[in-house]
């Protein structure tokens, strides 16, 4: 649409201009006309100004002569001199000025002819008076004689007028209607020429509201993609054909540990060097076929960070130029080292979890058989002996075989409730969390002190035994790695979350064991990847502090809770 706008725009334009041209070229040549017009209009009147000229000087000649006659005054021949001079310049004026119409020099001919016998007869009429002739009959013939040839050459000089004026009208006519014409012409071609610059405007105004609106759309695509390159979480890049980065956003550049600054103008060669040969070929890959490439996962070494790997899961597309060939790439990536850690640590875990199993698996057997086998098999022995005929201390054996059934059913609770208390279910947290540090404190005589508050409610669950299984994992590492002397364990419900909190005062964590487990759980033991697990699994928090004076492990979930299985 736009498009056939511009071309209509163009041929207003084209047409305007071949417009403009024609009124030029015909302005000039209506001008000359117009001017030629007044031209020949000026010459005719010039015509009548000069017949007007030589018969006043004819008119003045006679009357001079006359007067010079009557009065016989020098003074009226100043006059009559100056009209015989002017009479000759008056023809040869007329005559250049009728040059191109021999009718008219014919007429001019016949003109003169009568002109010079009436001037003659006057210089005649002259000559006698001054020669002291008085010759009355003679100045009288003189006087009609000159009186004819006036009538004559005033007939002749009105015929002339008469035509120059007819001439007059008929060149006057013409130069009124070629004016006419002209404004006519020039009114059609102002009036076209109006509306083509209107046609123009229009277009131009529309041309002009899909520059702003183009203008508009590419500003507010800079802000989303300023937007997205300076609040997303996901890191962008642009680079050119040459594989240069030519936009970088903070988050993709923080992810090689880097500045967007250290990579601009740069390639993808010059900032990871050896690493960067799968991406460069993904890079020609889009630039040559045109066509995405999604969800690559790479890795490599971090950027002056020897041995540091890191995973990136990445995006490449097409930036199509205005000719619609590939001009720039764009990149997205998302940091995935964590997942990759979380999944190996899980994987990890699955594999220690499945070793757990077998081992308590083995440690229950070893339970049973060391203390529950032992006393049944005791048991079976008594039983036999009862059963000999000859057996005389019936009494006694009876009771030895209920003192060993009652053995075996503490054993049995015992085991039981370490396995899974029934407190938990019955009575909750608070009850099942006080039988077991009493326990736990009698087994390993490490003194616990334990604040909760005494009307704490129950809470969903699954808070529960998460609660109560970090209880068992925290005293668990402090029995096996602390070597404490004593522990004290706290328990406060706030307004959405409850908060555990286990210290013990032995020798603390290494620093260099510490990081790994704060940052993503490598190198943690089974207690603590079980304790994170379970945290995350109800969207809590774990924050492990420790140092050489002890350790403090802090848990927090929220007191809604989630339906999960009992563990």
């Amino acid at each position: 649409m736009f498009r056939s706008f511009r071309k209509i725009a163009w041929i207003a334009f084209v047409i305007a201009v071949v417009l403009l041209v024609a009124i030029g070229i015909f302005a000039l040549r209506a001008m000359n006309s117009l001017v030629a017009s007044q031209r020949l209009v000026a010459h005719t009147l010039e015509v009548q100004t000069s017949l007007e000229d030589l018969r006043s000087s004819s008119l003045r000649a006679n009357n001079a002569r006359r007067g010079y006659v009557l009065t016989n005054d020098e003074n009226m021949l100043v006059g009559y001199r100056a009209a015989i001079e002017a009479i000759p310049q008056d023809f040869k004026h007329l005559r250049n000025l009728t040059a191109d119409n021999p009718v008219r020099k014919t007429d001019f001919d016949q003109l003169q002819l009568v002109m010079d016998r009436n001037l003659a007869l006057l210089a005649q009429s002259i000559e006698l008076l001054k020669s002291g002739n008085t010759d009355r009959q003679r100045q009288v013939q003189i006087t009609e004689e000159t009186g004819v040839l006036g009538i004559q050459i005033h007939e002749n000089l009105q015929k002339i007028r008469d035509d120059e004026a007819r001439l007059l009208a008929k060149r006057e006519a013409t130069s009124q209607r070629v004016y006419k014409n002209t404004v006519e012409i020039l009114a059609v071609a102002f009036a076209i020429a109006l509306l083509l610059l209107a046609a123009e405007f229009y277009l131009l105004n529309l041309e002009f509201a899909r520059h702003k609106q183009t203008e508009r759309i590419a500003r507010q695509s800079r802000e989303v993609v300023n937007a997205f390159f300076s609040s997303s979480t996901v890191g962008f890049a642009i680079l050119d054909k040459q594989l240069r980065y030519r936009r970088i956003n903070e988050i993709l550049a923080s992810m090689a540990g880097m500045s967007p600054a250290d990579f601009l103008g740069r390639s993808v060669g010059e900032i990871f060097a050896g690493n960067a040969l799968d991406a460069e070929s993904a890079f020609l890959q889009v630039i040559s076929t045109g066509t995405p490439i999604l969800d690559r996962e790479i890795s490599g070494e971090m950027p002056g960070k020897p041995g540091e790997v890191r995973y990136w899961l990445v995006n490449y597309f097409p930036i199509p130029g205005e000719n619609g060939q590939v001009n720039e790439i764009g990149v997205i990536s998302v940091d995935v080292t964590a997942r990759r850690n979380a999944e190996s640590a899980i994987r990890r875990l699955s594999g220690r979890l499945l070793n757990l199993q077998d081992q308590e698996r083995r440690r229950i057997a070893r339970e049973l058989h060391d203390s529950l086998g032992q006393y049944l098999a005791g048991l079976k022995m008594t039983i036999e002996l009862l059963g000999q005929p000859n057996t005389r201390d019936k009494a006694g054996l009876f009771a030895e075989c209920s003192e060993i059934l009652e053995r075996c059913i503490s054993e049995t609770r015992t085991l039981s409730h370490l396995l899974h208390p029934p407190l938990l279910d019955e009575a909750g947290f608070a009850s099942a969390a006080k039988w077991f540090v009493s326990g736990f404190s009698q087994r390993s005589g490490i003194p616990v002190k334990f604040e909760l508050a005494p009307n704490f409610p129950r809470l969903p669950e699954t808070v529960e035994i998460a609660l109560f299984r970090v209880l068992q994992e925290s005293l668990t590492n402090v029995h096996r790695h602390s070597q404490t002397g004593g522990a004290e364990i706290r328990v406060e419900l706030r307004p959405r979350e409850v908060m555990l909190e286990v210290t013990d005062h032995g020798r603390g964590i290494p620093s260099n064991v510490l990081g790994p487990i704060r940052k993503n759980g490598m190198q943690s033991g089974m207690g603590l990847a079980g304790i994170r697990e379970r945290v995350n699994e109800l969207d809590g928090t774990l924050e492990i502090e420790s140092n050489s004076g002890g350790t403090t492990i802090r848990v927090t979930l929220p007191s809604s809770g989630k339906k999960l299985a009992k563990v």
